[in-house]
């Protein structure tokens, strides 16, 4: 395939997420790097696949004949598909400080695509001029004077700073008990008391098992024969005789005739009905509300955050919410690892769900589907209030994970 007939069909900007220059924590140094995406297909209109080398060029106006900054990648395309990280050779903070600017694109030995792509602000990039909300600068230099050290110590002209002493407010209420401290030392033992007096005797045991018998005694030789005896007296009478054997039986007698019957007595009354008992609970209501959305994933980043696109659903209290995810997240040129993804919600602070898939992998120019779900209010009953649900992760080994595709996320709220 020859690179005289690729052309530019759907190319994806991702210019338009540049982070130079916004706030972030002061231990934390601005990316001077950008993420760019996009597809190419060849003349035919066929994605293109295999290496070929890019050149990205950044212009002053959108006809300069040199650029202020250029590096040229050898990417590796997918199905059309390609994302690259501008600024690794050569960084990009003193080059994109907020005039307007404009991206040229040269694939292989082909021209420079034509026209050339601004580079336009992200939405919160519009009020960039003017700090909104909290900053978090290293120190403050007005016209090459330090106002603010590193320190975050006032060092610049005091004059003004502390106005007159206004009238003293009332009293406040007292502040709740702080919680009782821990528990002290146990202390050195005492000395030893006295002995007490002598308590009464204790109730007598219980006899003990009787011991085994003892051996039987050898007989003694027998003693000389007495005199005879005076003859003794006559004995009574023997008893009487057994009574002599009963005659034989009788016959039967014949059976004499059946009497008459006596007449059936009248039907009782019917007894009243018994009371109704009471009616039993009512079983809990089904499905309250769902919500479904699908869109493109994000790359995953070392803090806990979410993946893909988010639903909302507004719950009362104790309603759970079910929550089922699917995203596809993959690796570039080089294998992705340690990615750990969750069902998350959010109300305030991002919470998971449940334990987790921990140290998920994808082989170097591969995608892969994960699958998340769980049950919010499952374990702990949730406020009343409106979240957003979706899958959320982190990864120790974010760079690499650049090649990801759509997710799907559905919700359902129930009792």
């Amino acid at each position: 395939m020859s690179n005289k007939n690729i052309v530019r069909v759907g190319l994806s900007l991702s210019l338009g997420l540049v982070s130079i220059g916004l706030a972030r924590e002061a231990s934390a140094a601005v990316p001077g790097v950008l993420n760019h995406q996009g597809r190419l297909y060849n003349a035919s209109n066929e994605p293109v696949n295999g290496p070929i080398d890019l050149e990205f060029a950044i212009y002053d106006a959108p006809d300069a004949l040199s650029p202020v900054w250029s590096e040229v990648h050898t990417v590796t395309f997918e199905d059309g598909f390609y994302s690259v990280t501008l600024g690794n050779t050569d960084p990009l903070e003193d080059i994109l400080t907020g005039d307007e600017m404009y991206l040229g694109i040269t694939v292989g030995s082909d021209p420079e695509m034509t026209p050339r792509s601004p580079i336009d602000s992200v939405p919160y990039a519009l009020v960039s001029n003017n700090a909104v909300g909290d900053i978090t600068p290293n120190s403050i230099v007005i016209n090459g004077t330090t106002i603010v050290d590193e320190n975050g110590l006032w060092v610049g002209d005091p004059s003004g700073l502390v106005g007159p002493q206004g009238p003293q407010g009332p009293t406040g209420p007292t502040g709740p008990t702080g919680p009782t401290g821990p528990t002290g030392a146990v202390g050195p033992a005492g000395a030893v008391g006295p002995a007490g007096p002598i308590g009464p005797a204790g109730p007598t045991g219980p006899t003990g098992p009787t011991g085994p018998q003892g051996l039987q005694g050898v007989a003694g030789p027998a003693g000389p024969q007495g005199n005879q005896g005076t003859a003794g007296a006559t004995g009574p009478t023997g008893p009487t005789g057994p009574a002599g054997t009963p005659g034989a039986t009788g016959p039967t007698g014949p059976t004499g005739p059946a009497g008459t019957p006596g007449a059936t007595g009248p039907t009782g009354a019917t007894g009243p009905t018994g009371p109704t008992g009471p009616a039993g609970a009512q079983g809990p209501a089904g499905v309250v509300a769902s919500g479904f959305i699908a869109g493109f994933s994000s790359q995953p980043t070392t803090s806990l955050a979410f993946i893909s696109p988010t639903v909302s659903v507004t719950i009362t209290a104790g309603q759970k919410i079910h929550i089922s995810g699917t995203s596809a997240l993959g690796a570039g040129a080089t294998a992705a690892t340690s990615l750990n993804l969750y069902v998350c919600y959010q109300s305030g602070a991002l919470t998971t769900v449940g334990g987790g898939m921990f140290g998920l992998t994808s082989p170097a120019n591969q995608r892969l589907t994960y699958s998340v779900n769980g049950i919010a209010g499952a374990t702990a009953a949730l406020p009343a209030g409106t979240y957003l649900v979706g899958v959320c992760g982190s990864s120790s080994n974010a760079a690499n994970w650049t090649n990801y595709e759509y997710s799907y996320v559905s919700a359902i709220v129930f009792n």
